[in-house]
Order: structure tokens, then C-alpha cells, then sequence
């Protein structure tokens, strides 16, 4: 399929998860009453389902896929492994750890506005505990920060699985629909978050999308092109680190959508730069619209977290990646 055809076939898709991710739910909305309700003549509880339900759900699916999407292709290119993912550097489980210590300690309140603060606090220690561990002296090197990750990611979810004795039944059920990746319950609160960190940032990112190509190529290929390595390593970093944490604070701890988009990007355009990375959150966007709406769908009563969904197909994606490889 050429590469036009393949830009339709997406923006179909996506315009096809809209429709679907504000319709699909324990209470089915037409179309027509769709239209309805943005007109002002939907029912009071069509307008709540719509506006204060699914719209900040929906928009919440595609501005976290995309962060994802863009901090996994970052950390790829910083550690030039393509097995590298937010998920895999121990910045979920940061997240999550913090979260359950605030139920388990300070309150036990799941609604509470500083939740999302408290998840970026956690993800931000772990991604600089990565960091330090991974410096070997002023250079920093892409293999020990991926094994550092490794480490810490291992050692937080130990310390998170001992520290769930402490915490409230209600708190330890929420801490775990959490920790599955659910988008179920987000406000508007949570994509004025993310939508700020998002819009701030991928521009920046962009504008440096030439010196990210030049990294690519390998370190010792970056500096002998005059490219300031360890100032634009650490931008990045702290980039990918952000859009990370900021994803994982709204959206909970989802995996594998770091690693799958820049993939599928990579082989869709055949290149490293500035169109792969939009298209990389262009594609994590309707990974994780698509996986919330089979969530909703996959179970007659309740739903599953998007999380499971986006796990499903990224554990067997990692495992193929990683055979290829060898």
C-alpha cells in the first residue's frame, strides 16, 4: 500500500475511534442523538454521558497515546535500542508506587485532585534514579541507562507489592484498576494536565527534530557532526521523562504503546525524523483510542482496563521484536 493510502486509511481510523469512543458504553448513543446533544437538545443525562463522560475520556485516550507514543520514540533514540520503553525504564511503576504510599499513608480519598501530582512526583524520581544510575561519569551510556531501568523497575514494583499491607481495601482496589491502565473516570481536570505538556513540548521537540536525526546515527557520529551530544541527550530525556510522566498521572500505568508506535511508524515511512515521530503519536493515539473502546465492548458486564488491551498486543509484539533482534 503506498504511503497516501496508508495516511487515509489512519485518518479514517481516527476520525472512525471518535465517533465510536463518544457512542460505545453502558449507554449507547446514536448518532443522531449525538448530533442532538451538540445542538443543546439531547436529553440532561445524554449531555452529562457526552460531555462530562466520554468527550475528556476520549481526549484523554488520544493526547496519552501520543505522549507515550513520542516519549517511547525518544527513549529509542537516546539509548539507540528499539526495545526501549517508558514502561520498561521503571517510570509506571514509579507512578504507581507514590500513589499507593499517598492512599496508604496520607488519604484514602481515590478522587483526590493531587492523585495526577502525586504520579508525576513518582515518575520523575524513578526516570532521575534511572538516570544517575545509568551516568558513567559526564558521558551517559544508552546500555546502562536501559539496564538501570530494568533495575529500578524491578525494585519499585517489589517495594509497590509490599506496601499494598498498608492500604485500605477500596484504596488497594483503585490502586490496581490504576495500575491496569483504566481511563474510566477521567475529567476534564485531567486533559487540562496533560493537553498544556503535550502542546508545550512536541513543538520544542520538533524544532530540534534535526539533531535528533544526527543522534540516531550513533553518538560518536553526532559529536564528529558538531552536534552538542550530552546537552541534546539530556533535553530529550527530560522531554520523553515529562510526556511520560504526565501520561501515566491521567491515564494510569499503560505499557507497550512506547515501544509498538515508533515501530509501525519507523516502517511506514522508512526513516528516522520529524514525520515518523507525528506519525509515532499519530499511531499511539489510535492504539490507545482503540484498545479503551475494545475495553467497553469485550465484557457483557463492566469493562477492561485499555491497559490489558494495549498488553495483550504488546507483550507478544516485545517478545517477537526481541527474537528478531537476536
Amino acid at each position: 500500500m503506498k504511503k497516501s493510502g496508508i495516511w487515509f486509511l489512519l485518518v479514517i481510523l481516527f476520525f472512525g475511534g471518535i465517533g465510536l469512543s463518544l457512542a460505545v458504553g453502558r449507554i449507547s448513543l446514536s448518532v443522531e442523538e449525538m448530533f442532538a446533544v451538540f445542538h443543546g437538545q439531547g436529553t440532561s443525562a445524554q449531555q452529562l454521558v457526552l460531555f462530562d463522560f466520554r468527550l475528556p475520556r476520549m481526549l484523554i485516550a488520544i493526547f496519552a497515546g501520543a505522549g507515550l507514543a513520542v516519549s517511547g520514540y525518544l527513549f529509542q533514540a537516546i539509548t539507540h535500542n528499539d526495545l526501549a520503553d517508558p514502561g520498561l525504564l521503571g517510570i509506571n511503576a514509579g507512578a504507581g508506587f507514590t500513589v499507593l504510599l499517598y492512599l496508604g499513608f496520607f488519604t484514602t480519598q481515590t478522587s483526590s485532585s493531587l492523585l495526577p501530582i502525586v504520579a508525576c512526583s513518582g515518575s520523575f524520581l524513578a526516570a532521575f534514579l534511572v538516570y544517575f544510575c545509568g551516568k558513567q561519569g559526564e558521558k551517559l551510556d544508552p546500555n546502562r541507562l536501559l539496564l538501570s531501568g530494568v533495575a529500578v523497575n524491578a525494585g519499585i514494583s517489589a517495594l509497590t507489592l509490599i506496601s499494598t499491607v498498608k492500604v485500605s481495601p477500596d484504596s488497594y482496589l483503585f490502586v490496581t484498576s490504576w495500575l491496569a491502565g483504566t481511563i474510566w473516570g477521567t475529567t476534564w481536570r485531567h486533559v487540562l494536565i496533560i493537553f498544556p505538556w503535550l502542546f508545550l513540548l512536541l513543538p520544542l521537540i520538533l524544532l530540534q527534530g534535526k539533531s535528533l536525526e544526527v543522534i540516531h546515527l550513533g553518538d560518536e557520529e553526532a559529536i564528529g557532526l558538531g552536534v552538542p551530544l550530552r546537552k541534546k541527550q539530556l533535553f530529550f530525556l527530560i522531554s520523553a521523562i515529562v510526556l511520560a510522566a504526565v501520561s501515566v498521572s491521567v491515564a494510569g500505568s499503560i505499557s507497550f504503546i512506547g515501544l509498538i508506535a515508533p515501530h509501525l511508524a519507523k516502517n511506514i515511512i522508512k526513516g528516522k525524523n520529524n514525520r515518523t515521530l507525528l506519525l509515532s503519536a499519530f499511531i499511539g493515539s489510535l492504539l490507545l483510542l482503540y484498545s479503551d473502546i475494545l475495553g467497553r465492548v469485550i465484557l457483557t458486564n463492566g469493562e477492561m482496563a485499555a491497559g490489558i488491551i494495549v498488553a495483550i498486543i504488546g507483550a507478544p509484539y516485545f517478545i517477537f521484536r526481541l527474537l528478531k533482534r537476536n
